[in-house]
């Protein structure tokens, strides 16, 4: 037994003589779940979605308002890391096999973080550490294990051979430096090998089918390789085979009850976390090329001995104790090799081949047998070929920044030429800089010391943030300067800066003479207004990962609007200009209204206004009625909004529900729209504007239909179907999402219908209004949610005004933005002088020449789920010449003086 125990001691210590965590974002939430199993109970990251975050935002990118491109900096990627499960409960996007195998390492850090708090930056500290070493462990098991595989066929090259596997193959650099599945991978698969080239025993067979599942559970691509195995022990020992189904079974139930009981889908995180327009895989071939020899990930550039496989599996093949597992292992190898090269085979930042990382037991088990077969000068290459993977490994581990993935990825990134080209070999590109910093030998720690005119006394205050407001504090990482410090607010970069002042308090304190002071504006374009948390983040060096080391609690302050749509300057339009304006839009209202009721909306490919094509929908009519019967009376449009509130009634079927595109015999189907699945949406603005009452017996069915449809968080889903009865309809990555206006327009019916219910949903969205992605179909549309928003604050809901949204328009909807904002003003309180005086000037911009500019860009009112296969832009005049009569009505003004509004 010495040996396994001096090369398990050996691998720890190599794998973690860097002093470095190399890790992806696909490793930061098995960082954090051990911690959280320990702390929490749960693998539930609801409650702790901020520091699984880690620093980034959490809207996807989809989900990101239409204006934040060049002015909003969001700190990148966003959090993919973290999905919804079926009940939008927030969960980890991978398999959880890595952190609960891990979670026993973590106990003594558990320990401390007690004594010490759970606070940052003690909990990131902790984190990183315990990942590098919880890495470092499952690598060397990995590799000790090979090892007792290998030795089991008593040649004195099973030692090299397992050394080799442990410092000259990705082991080292991905398995070993940061919690990748891959880790887990390759110890369940090197387990494997050894229960299955072991004598057959009943608990060796049990434990072999317990081990096979964890290894598909831990990662899908897995399931081959298990499958290989499970298939020839049923061949080979088939009086066991009941103990393999027998071991299977607990760990199978496990798997089972995760995935479907708590992530909602068989296949588990990766399933709702894939955007059907992003397929994974797609037919090209150049990806079989680009795992074998691509300067960039070619698995015999970065291993070449491995080039000697085709040698040592014919001996497999031609051996009788051996044939039947080569058999069915090369067929497990070959099948995910083919899986792998026909997805983005370079696999993201990382070194190496990396997704063919788990396969390296396999591959060094058909390789064994050669230094037995080859000839004294072809044995001497093979050796040769092993130094120089360990050679290519170690550069890895001491050298690698990140920076040959820059080269690789640069230009077009989904353009494999860079991949290819061999001044882009990583091992050599990562030399041409100085060797990187061991990072896990530096404390980090800093402060927040003045927020605006607040000086900070760590009593628990919560300062307010302006915008503009000047921040102060200090920071060092190793008791030096670090290389850049960040100030984030829900992943939004609000400040940075890579340069330091001297802080003589600090330098006496921390006994340096480095700069630590910082000082930087606060840019808040794009954070939600109210109680956020503000994140202090180092990096050690330019391009290491973050490091959090302080949080404070901030009130942010919304930002002013700039006003330049409304406030510049107009030509003057007298009183009865304007009334002609109002008298035409009234007009326009009334015969753009079809003899049904409804108004038509147009919608487009792209966030353009170009191309329009129209539909009928019972969402735009429902909308108009909302916004024109303020102001029916004075603009004679009772006729025209009684008309619509008919047809809405009508639209309510005999189940109390509502379709988009109406009833599935209407007279619009297949000419302006089709038949589509009951939506929640659709049910509750009909019902609250032309329901018939309690003693309709429709209503009762619908609240009770709609109930079903609420998520864990008390949410209303869109949908009011299961998934297998959808009507025409092409999902997203949620395909029955939970949207913002929509929870808005229930509520407004509940309120009516069931004040309790509404309640709860009052109380569920003011818990849930900051999670980006309740943003489905209007993350570029702010327009409707801004004035629900401000609607309901008027009912006693009181949630926020998504002014940051509002703020960031569209191309062509800063007009738009402004009209809600002052409509919404004039709902909250009446209107002074200049603000008379902006309703005045953006009435005359709008209704100038016969509205052209409406009719040129009209609002953009909402959009479908961005990612679904096909996007849609949904766009009205009519709701832009129904506002402008709201404002025109609301203020009562002409040419920046005040009149009293139509009687």
């Amino acid at each position: 037994m010495t040996a396994p125990i001096l090369l398990c001691l050996l691998c720890f210590l190599v794998y973690n003589a860097n002093l470095r965590q190399i890790g992806a974002g696909d490793t930061v939430s098995a960082r954090y779940l051990p911690l959280i199993l320990w702390h929490d109970g749960t693998l539930d990251l609801d409650a702790n979605a901020r520091l699984v975050a880690h620093g980034h935002s959490m809207i996807a990118d989809q989900n990101r308002p239409a204006g934040a491109d060049g002015k909003v900096t969001y700190f990148e990627p966003w959090a993919y890391w973290m999905v919804r499960t079926r009940q939008n409960q927030l969960a980890s996007l991978y398999p959880v096999v890595t952190p609960l195998l891990v979670a026993p390492l973590y106990f003594p850090a558990v320990i401390w973080l007690n004594a010490h708090g759970w606070e940052q930056p003690q909990i990131d500290r902790v984190a990183e550490l315990m990942e590098k070493v919880s890495a470092s462990i499952l690598a060397s098991v990995a590799s000790v294990l090979m090892y007792l595989v290998l030795r089991r066929e008593g040649t004195r090259w099973s030692l090299p051979l397992a050394t080799v596997f442990a410092f000259g193959t990705n082991t080292w650099m991905i398995s070993s430096q940061a919690l990748w599945q891959h880790g887990t991978g390759e110890l369940l698969i090197a387990l494997a090998l050894l229960l299955a080239v072991a004598p057959a025993s009943p608990v060796r067979t049990a434990l072999l089918g317990a081990v096979c599942v964890f290894m598909a559970a831990n990662r899908p691509p897995d399931a081959l390789v298990a499958g290989a195995i499970v298939l020839f022990i049923i061949w080979s020992r088939r009086r066991n085979a009941l103990w393999l189904l027998a071991g299977a079974a607990v760990p199978l139930a496990a798997l089972l009850y995760y995935n479907l009981n708590f992530i909602g889908h068989i296949a588990g995180g990766y399933a709702v976390g894939k955007a059907p327009n992003k397929p994974f895989f797609q037919l090209d071939w150049s990806g079989v090329p680009g795992l074998l020899v691509s300067p960039a990930r070619g698995l015999l550039v970065f291993s070449p001995f491995f080039v000697f496989i085709p040698v040592g599996l014919i001996q497999r093949l031609r051996s009788p104790s051996s044939k039947g597992l080569a058999v069915a292992l090369s067929f497990a190898v070959a099948v995910q090799f083919l899986l792998y090269s026909q997805a983005d085979w370079r696999a993201g930042v990382s070194w190496g081949p990396r997704w063919l990382t788990d396969l390296l037991p396999i591959l060094v088990w058909m390789l064994a047998p050669v230094p037995l077969v080859l000839r004294p000068l072809a044995r001497g290459l093979l050796i040769l070929a092993m130094v120089a993977s360990v050679v290519v490994q170690t550069i890895g581990a001491f050298w690698y920044t990140k920076t040959s993935d820059e080269r690789i990825f640069a230009g077009n990134p989904a353009s494999m030429r860079a991949a290819w080209n061999p001044h882009n070999v990583p091992f050599l590109t990562e030399l041409r800089h100085p060797r990187a910093r061991g990072e896990l030998q530096c404390d980090a720690g800093g402060s927040i010391d003045r927020v605006g005119p607040t000086l900070l006394h760590g009593t628990g205050e919560v300062p307010d943030l302006e915008p503009g407001a000047v921040l102060e504090g200090w920071a060092l990482t190793c008791g030096r300067t670090p290389a850049q410090l960040l100030v984030l607010i829900d992943g939004v970069v609000i400040g940075s800066t890579m340069d330091f002042l001297p802080r003589v308090d600090v330098n006496e304190v921390m006994h340096t003479i480095s700069p630590s002071g910082w000082r930087v504006s606060a840019n808040t374009r794009g954070v939600s207004p109210g109680e956020r948390v503000l994140q202090l983040a180092v990096r050690i060096e330019p391009r290491s990962d973050i490091r959090i080391v302080r949080e404070q609690r901030v009130f942010v302050i919304a930002q002013e609007p700039p006003g330049e749509t409304a406030t510049m300057p107009q030509k003057p339009a007298s009183r009865p200009e304007l009334d002609v304006m109002a008298a035409r839009a009234a007009l326009l209202l009334r015969e753009r209204q079809t003899g049904y009721g409804f108004w038509l909306t147009s919608y487009t490919k792209e966030l353009r206004y170009e191309a329009p094509q129209q539909e009928m929908n019972t969402f735009l009519t429902s909308m108009l009625v909302d916004l024109l019967s303020p102001v029916a009376r004075q603009r004679s449009l009772d006729d025209v909004v009684e008309r619509a509130r008919r047809h809405l009634a009508a639209q309510i079927e005999s189940d109390g529900l509502v379709r988009y595109h109406g009833l599935p015999d209407g007279p619009t189907i297949g000419t302006l729209g089709c038949v589509i699945t009951p939506d929640a949406d659709d049910t509750a603005l009909a019902w609250r504007i032309a329901g018939l009452g309690a003693d309709d017996p429709r209503q009762q069915r619908m609240l009770g239909e709609l109930a079903r449809y609420r998520d864990a968080r008390g949410l209303y889903r869109t949908w009011l179907a299961p998934q297998k009865k959808y009507q025409n309809l092409d999902p997203g990555r949620d395909p029955n999402p939970t949207d913002i206006a929509i929870q808005m327009h229930v509520y407004l019916m509940l309120r009516e219908l069931d004040p309790p219910a509404a309640q709860n949903l009052c109380n569920a969205l003011q818990r849930s209004f900051g999670d980006g992605d309740i943003w489905i179909y209007y993350a570029k549309a702010p327009l409707v949610p801004y004035l629900r928003s401000a609607e309901l604050r008027q009912l006693g809901c009181a949630i926020p005004l998504p002014t940051e949204r509002l703020a960031l328009p569209a191309a062509g909807q800063e007009v738009w933005s402004e009209a809600v904002r002052l409509l919404a003003e004039t709902m909250a309180s009446p209107q002074d002088a200049n603000g008379r005086r902006a309703i005045g000037n953006l009435l005359v911009r709008i209704g100038s020449d016969d509205f052209a500019q409406l009719r040129r860009s009209p609002p953009l009112l909402y959009h479908n789920d961005l990612s679904a296969t096909v996007k849609r832009f949904y766009w009205s005049e009519d709701f832009g010449y129904a506002l402008w009569l709201r404002l025109y009505e609301a203020a009562g003004v002409e040419t920046g003086q005040l009149h009293q509004p139509s009687p």
